[in-house]
């Protein structure tokens, strides 16, 4: 006889089944890695349940990269569905088809058959059930940008494998990037936007070089060190010997002027600049604050957030509004720190002290003595 409510009921079940499902799809591991991927599954099982995707997600997909059995997969996939993240879900499915089809053809067991076949064909379906919400992008390289060493062709930041390169890749409507680089060359960008159902193809331009660098002026050792000519005109360096000359009059006795100082001396200049840059770094918190809010208000209009249940926009929107808020915090502090040690400086700098100065003269009948206090 059943105890408690049917629907606890219901979800214990779910959660052990989906356990078993983990456990036979899986290869023989570390048992810390097992106990961890078996506790995984059962918070990622519950989560989903409950309908918070954006923490379900992650946790299915540390269960997939401790053991990747075509269970714990067909529940990735159904997690990314529902977020909304329809071109990862169908890949997931598609990876799932293929896998199964190898492990009926290939197991001797007929229980492993019989499962492998069970989720093959229920990852089938679901790939016929989102692909009318899909476009379709294919990317055509040329094999000369092929060949270049350490070339990278992305899309959406993602880098794609050659064999991903000329085929039918799955997308979300909206807007798209594909980008090619590779080391001395200048990279090549492409956006675009496409719909439901919509195939594209972005054919990747070849890659223009990158300017070279201006060559420095060469200097070779006949030209270090050489001295102008001495030429017939050049003055002797030496007085001539044996021949008087006129005495010239005896400078009067003066006192060295000390130099003055000005008031932006060195260390009020440091404050200064360091005033200016925590005022500099302020106003960068500040717009990234003013993100952070804009993020997260997109987050939640038009129904892309429901308190933490997201779809893919809603997820990327509430990130963007973390990482922005984060950011904004750190510069504010750290403005703040720079701003107060610039206005130490300035404020703790030496006055300017006023310099005496005296100068004596001396006459053939005459005696005169000056000097500025």
């Amino acid at each position: 006889m059943m105890s408690g409510k049917p629907g606890a009921w219901i979800v214990r079940s779910l959660v052990a089944l989906g356990v078993v499902l983990v456990a036979s799809g899986a290869h023989a591991g570390d048992p810390a890695d097992e106990a961890r991927a078996t506790a995984l599954f059962q918070e990622a099982r519950a989560a989903f349940i409950a309908g918070d995707y954006a923490t379900a997600c992650p946790k299915y997909e540390e269960v997939v990269r401790l053991r990747p059995g075509l269970g714990a997969r067909i529940g990735l996939g159904d997690c990314y569905r529902k977020m909304g993240r329809l071109a990862r879900a169908w890949e997931t499915y598609r990876a799932i088809v293929e896998d199964a089809a190898r492990i009926a053809s290939t197991s001797k067991s007929f229980t492993e058959k019989s499962t492998a076949q069970k989720r093959g064909d229920e990852a089938k379906s679901r790939m016929g059930e989102i692909e009318p919400r899909l476009g379709w992008i294919t990317v055509a390289v040329p094999e000369a940008v092929l060949a270049l060493p350490n070339v990278v062709v992305t899309l959406d930041g993602v880098p794609l494998v050659r064999e991903a390169i000329g085929k039918r890749l799955p997308a979300e409507r909206g807007e798209h990037v594909v980008d090619a680089s590779a080391p001395g060359k200048k990279s090549w960008e492409k956006s675009l936007a496409i719909a439901e159902g919509a195939e594209l193809t972005v054919a990747v331009q070849a890659l223009e070089d990158e300017a070279a660098p201006k060559p420095e002026p060469k200097t070779t050792p006949e030209t270090k060190g050489q001295e102008p000519p001495k030429g017939a005109n050049t003055a002797p360096t030496t007085p001539m010997q044996g021949l008087p000359g006129p005495r010239e009059p005896r400078a009067p006795d003066r006192t060295p002027e000390a130099p003055k100082e000005s008031f932006f001396s060195t260390q009020r200049v440091l404050g200064l600049g360091l005033g200016i840059a925590g005022l500099g770094a302020g106003a960068v918190g500040t717009y990234f604050g003013l993100r952070a809010v804009q993020k997260r208000d997109e987050s939640e209009v038009d129904g892309h957030c429901a308190g933490n249940t997201c779809n893919e926009f809603g997820y990327d929107a509430r990130r963007d509004a973390y990482q922005s808020g984060n950011i904004s915090t750190g510069l504010f502090i750290a403005g703040g720190v720079v701003f107060a040690g610039g206005l130490a400086l300035f404020l703790t700098a030496p006055k300017r002290t006023k310099t005496q100065t005296t100068a004596i003269l001396v006459g053939p009948s005459s005696f005169l003595w000056t000097g500025q206090f």
